[in-house]
């Protein structure tokens, strides 16, 4: 699990970004136009797949999922690595607690 803090990814851009290497499907949680909400704009949330590497995202929080035994491919990595430029930090706030830590896992080649 990955976060950004402050302004959200513009999750529009990102799907359009990642169109073009990755299966994207788009959901959209329920709201109301006169609502006040913190986190209105996490309503949003993409489904990226890469081959074994599938990603939950929104404009905080990527939640990063392996769906396949076996070692990750380039195209995995590839997306891993857009996942941790865009969303650079391990915990949802500045405080000192909520740390996630990748497991270890394979690469091809």
């Amino acid at each position: 699990m990955r976060f950004r803090w402050g302004e959200g990814l513009d999750i529009d851009a990102a799907m359009d970004e990642l169109l073009r290497d990755y299966s994207v499907k788009r959901r959209d949680f329920p709201g109301d136009d006169v609502e006040v909400a913190l986190y209105q704009e996490d309503r949003v949330e993409l489904m990226v797949t890469a081959d074994r590497l599938r990603i939950h995202m929104n404009a905080h929080r990527v939640i990063l999922n392996q769906i396949e035994e076996g070692a990750f491919t380039k195209r995995d990595m590839a997306l891993r690595e857009y996942v941790l430029t865009n969303y650079p930090r391990s915990r949802p706030t500045p405080f000192p607690w909520g740390f996630y830590i990748e497991p270890k896992f394979e690469v091809e080649g």
